[in-house]
């Protein structure tokens, strides 16, 4: 096998390996950590992060499990222990594995990373805090806290915070002035159409249909100095144009999709 070419954009797995694993589940995460041993390539991990009745930040994109698993419910209102009982593999997996099945802490991903880092993989992990959320940004106390117990609230760190709030990602650059983050949008671009952002936000995620509807913001982004990671970029048509544009970044549930594409002869 030949080895593979260097690599110039972030590759980021949505919600771990969703395309292939059922998203936010224990399965999900080690797949997409096996997929970047396997290549040797660098990969970033997607989750993003609420409160559990019991005060624990879980994995988990939606406010409700309803989507995702077989019960309804507000997530807020249960236990660690309680979500771990429930099943989050069934709707996308039949017969699902125990690994399939549960739904991840944050806690037990950053675990995961640093032992798959401590193996000489090259993963990193985007944490995307949710807004509005019962606690506010509560959130952010608890991301640094438990990233300082690993050493990574510093520059080097192999996480990047990200979020649609602004006001979240104020709070993240006074609690972790050194670590990258990047402002997710899905409708407009706001007063940020310019390309500009506020001081020590390195990168924006738009929604990929933003970037369809003005395509010059990659280049009024690149100029300001910001890098830009659309989301979420699973089909063929939709990854070539992004790349077309010049992003940097490329969240997607396929990041074995995304790789071929970008490692496409033609782009050689």
């Amino acid at each position: 096998m030949n080895a593979p070419r260097p690599q110039t954009h972030h590759i980021f797995a949505h919600r771990g390996f969703s395309g292939h694993q059922p998203e936010m589940t224990i399965a999900a995460f080690r797949a997409a950590i096996d997929w970047a041993a396997e290549t040797g390539l660098r990969l970033g991990l997607e989750c993003d992060v609420q409160f559990s009745a019991d005060d624990q930040l879980i994995c988990l994109h939606d406010s409700r499990i309803d989507r995702t698993s077989t019960t309804t419910g507000v997530a807020f209102d249960f236990t660690v222990a309680e979500l771990k009982a429930i099943d989050f593999g069934s709707r996308q997996t039949p017969n699902p594995t125990d690994e399939q099945r549960t739904l991840i802490t944050l806690a037990e991903l950053l675990i995961m990373v640093r032992d798959a880092r401590q193996r000489d993989v090259d993963v990193t992990l985007a944490i995307e805090t949710k807004h509005p959320n019962p606690r506010g940004l509560d959130t952010e106390d608890r991301v640094a806290a438990m990233l300082a117990e690993h050493g990574w609230d510093r520059a080097g760190s192999p996480v990047r915070i990200i979020s649609f709030s602004m006001e979240a990602l104020i709070k993240a650059g006074q609690l972790l002035p050194e670590l990258e983050r990047t402002y997710l949008q899905q409708f407009d671009f706001g007063e940020y159409e310019t390309g500009k952002l506020p001081d020590g936000i390195e990168a924006f995620g738009p929604d990929i249909a933003m970037l369809k509807a003005d395509p010059d913001f990659v280049a009024r982004a690149r100029d300001n100095g910001h890098e830009v990671h659309p989301w979420t970029l699973n089909e063929p048509a939709d990854i070539d144009f992004a790349l077309s544009l010049g992003v940097q970044g490329l969240t997607t549930d396929y990041p074995d999709r995304v790789w071929g594409h970008v490692n496409a002869p033609s782009r050689a």
